[in-house]
């Protein structure tokens, strides 16, 4: 009899796709289904292959021990599978991490959907839906996750504008000043400022002008053109919503400073 499983796990095409459907790997093997489903499910029970959701698998690569352990190549792609032919984008802290503004390991995958979801009950990944609505989609390009498979995320200033306005899915402010710093020759900070204006969130262009000016990033007149667009708001936000909700109030950007700049630039190069 045939060892079914040893062939199924050295088929070079699944392996390069990462993730397959069971028609996708029965046209490829030239098995029968009923012949499939049986290995699919040993080799799930095995830990080689993780159920996204029924028809849908991926490989967990030799040596991670299991995918939750980490491997976020196949995590991307798996959320990816999971939208579906909905549009999505990969957002703030995994964006984050896509971009080079973090040097820490990812350990949840954020994908921006339309549409709220729930996470298949038996899918073992920290993977996190977040709700977008459609015409939010804009500021997305492409990137390589493997040699085979590209993803869409938010480019560098949508990431921006995304994680200022939602500190809380990207680690706080103190990451966010640590990941603009990381990437300030890369950034556009013309495209930044237009973001800014284009989300239309005062508290996005108050957070952006504040780190903006305190890292030296951007011209007079890029500030400028941030301070005008908040110069309507009278209201105050916490710099890091995050964090206790006290602090001496900023004046200028209309900002309750609960973190101090001393301790964002001491992390700037940790």
């Amino acid at each position: 009899m045939i060892k079914r499983e040893p062939i199924f796990l050295d088929n070079a095409f699944l392996i390069r796709k990462g993730v397959f459907s069971t028609e996708e790997a029965a046209k490829t093997l030239g098995w029968p289904k009923k012949e499939i489903h049986p290995v699919l499910y040993r080799l799930v029970k095995k830990d080689r292959l993780v159920r996204i959701k029924r028809g849908l698998f991926c490989f967990v690569p030799p040596g991670t021990g299991s995918l939750k352990k980490g491997y976020p190549q196949n995590w991307f792609l798996i959320a990816k599978a999971l939208a579906g032919d909905k549009p999505y984008f990969i957002s703030h802290y995994s964006a984050m991490h896509l971009h080079g503004m973090t040097g820490e390991s990812i350990q949840t995958i954020f994908i921006s959907l339309p549409d709220e979801r729930r996470l298949p009950k038996d899918l073992r990944i920290p993977l996190r839906f977040v709700t977008v609505p459609e015409k939010g989609f804009w500021g997305l390009e492409e990137k390589w996750v493997t040699h085979e498979e590209k993803v869409w995320v938010s480019d560098r200033e949508r990431t921006i504008v995304d994680i200022l306005d939602r500190p809380d899915l990207a680690g706080g402010v103190t990451a966010i000043a640590r990941g603009l710093w990381l990437i300030k020759k890369e950034m556009d900070v013309s495209k930044l400022v237009d973001y800014s204006e284009r989300f239309r969130s005062f508290a996005v262009a108050k957070r952006l002008g504040f780190l903006m000016e305190n890292l030296g990033l951007g011209s007079s007149r890029e500030l400028e053109r941030i301070h005008e667009n908040i110069r309507s708001s009278t209201s105050y936000v916490f710099l890091d919503p995050t964090l206790k909700k006290t602090g001496a109030c900023l004046d200028r950007w209309h900002l309750r400073l609960n973190l101090e700049m001393a301790d964002i630039k001491k992390n700037l190069m940790t």
